[in-house]
């Protein structure tokens, strides 16, 4: 088959590398607002439901709230992929220009999204990334460009676009690997998890049923998910409050010991609510507030994005795997496929019987002088950052 030509801007059609895809001309739209039309917002979201492990990250009300309120210097934007009218793919991006080149990134990806990624109609995810990176060959080409990947899937479609424009020299480029994450995740389809009749349980479930015995001896246990956006934000206050109290006087701070992250989550909560895209749980003991989970869902996906509980008032009882627990037994019983511990190889994630998934976060070099003069600029950094560890280490030996 032959390659499908990706329009820039309405302007001339260029040719991405030959591939496995449908023969036809794929065009690519960029978009510095979230005000999609009907038939576009129903495309997009019929994208996000076959992708739901990275889709609520691309979701308008997650995304809104990078758009509202942009780091200096960074143009939030969406690049539409399309077939004649028809919307195929949607790759959210930052562009920031910088002294010697310009950087692209996946939009939220090193900054509050888990995973992000460029998302396609089946059957179009080749085409699609083939042509995404063709338009950023000929909209940045003319200067240094370097394409910042993430907390990308390491199935996404990009890196093969990387490769094959590499192997066919279609776009000259450079791919730097930085780290690996990985993320850990509950598939509710197994068939030993599927005939149990609660959530699967830990395994110190002896444990932690100990422990909830223990919590509902210091009062009344109640475990309500939050449905108004007013109880929302209230909760999300306790669930800063928590976390701030937990990272007090450590090197590390909490992901919300940040204005704007607050005023990320302040805005995305209500519209995620709204969208029917967040699991927002409340445990409380009599009045009081001792813990809160919030959870993301897409389709049959849940997700745990953040948790918190008060330690002080918990004491010796696992406060923070009894909410962990109540969160899987809710998805569970809502009928869900999979959760999703999302991003971090936290001890406590390991206490089900996961499987994992991984994000890779890398480079993609243009060829140009200024982007090359970066990668030998960050290539000197690690090397330094790496001799300084090995001397450290020597040292304590």
């Amino acid at each position: 088959m032959t390659g499908m030509p990706a329009k820039v801007n309405g302007g001339a059609a260029i040719q991405p590398s030959n591939a496995c895809a449908p023969d036809t001309q794929l065009t690519v739209e960029l978009r510095r607002d979230l005000e999609l039309s009907a038939e576009d917002t129903a495309a997009l979201n019929a994208m996000i439901e076959s992708h739901p492990e990275v889709g609520v990250f691309l979701s308008s009300a997650w995304l809104s709230g990078y758009f509202a309120d942009p780091p200096d210097g960074v143009e939030p934007s969406l690049a539409l992929v399309r077939e004649g009218l028809t919307l195929r793919g949607a790759v959210p991006i930052a562009v920031r220009h910088a002294s010697t080149a310009v950087r692209v990134s996946l939009l939220g990806g090193g900054h509050g999204s888990d995973r992000v990624d460029l998302v396609a109609a089946r059957g179009f995810e080749t085409a699609c990334s083939d042509a995404f990176l063709s338009w950023l060959g000929v909209a940045f080409g003319r200067r240094s460009f370097i394409l910042e990947l993430r907390d990308v899937p390491a199935t996404s479609p990009l890196y093969g676009a990387v490769h094959r424009a590499v192997g066919k020299g279609t776009l000259p480029l450079g791919l730097q690997s930085r780290e690996i994450h990985a993320h850990p995740y509950l598939d509710f389809r197994e068939p030993s998890l599927r005939t149990r009749a609660a959530a699967p349980e830990a395994r110190n479930s002896q444990s932690l049923t100990k422990h909830r015995r223990w919590l509902e001896r210091r009062g009344a246990l109640a475990i309500k998910r939050l449905d108004h956006p007013i109880e929302v934000l209230e909760s999300f206050d306790e669930l800063t409050r928590f976390l701030h109290a937990r990272w007090r006087g450590r090197d590390e701070r909490s992901a919300l010991d940040n204005a704007r992250a607050l005023r990320f989550h302040r805005h995305v909560l209500p519209l995620l609510l709204r969208e029917g895209r967040l699991r927002m749980l409340r445990l409380s003991s009599d009045s009081r507030i001792i813990a809160v989970f919030y959870g993301l869902a897409t389709a049959g996906w849940r997700g745990y994005y953040l948790a918190g509980y008060d330690r002080q008032w918990a004491g010796r009882i696992h406060l923070g795997q009894i909410t962990l627990a109540a969160a899987i037994d809710a998805a569970f019983n809502e009928g869900a496929a999979e959760f999703d511990f999302l991003k971090g190889a936290e001890p406590v994630k390991y206490l089900w019987p996961v499987r994992e998934r991984a994000t890779f976060d890398a480079d993609v070099y243009s060829v140009r002088c200024g982007a090359q003069l970066d990668r030998a600029a960050r290539a000197t950094r690690d090397a330094a950052a790496a001799f300084a560890k090995s001397a450290r280490s020597l040292i304590l030996e």
